[in-house]
């Protein structure tokens, strides 16, 4: 385990304290929590907003949607679905 130190506002501070105490935990594992959610949103967020907006007939596509467009996504040239 590592151990970080930061610096937060006295009013920061407060509320870690009050949210802490409310919910009958120490403030490190408030921080922990908060820090993973934060880290665990960032990436839901890097997954393609538009998927289901179609119907291609074909079965159990929405399953594998991630992995059949991480594998045909272009940065330069976009993306397209093998036929």
């Amino acid at each position: 385990m590592s151990f970080l130190q930061i610096q937060l506002n006295d009013e920061l501070l407060a509320e870690l304290q009050r949210t802490a105490k409310n919910q009958s935990i120490n403030i490190d594992n408030l921080v922990e929590i908060a820090i993973k959610n934060y880290l665990d949103s960032q990436t839901q967020s890097r997954r393609y907003s538009f998927i289901g907006i179609g119907h291609s007939g074909q079965h159990r596509l929405s399953g594998q949607v991630e992995d059949i467009l991480t594998k045909s996504t272009n940065r330069r040239e976009g993306w397209s679905l093998p036929k």
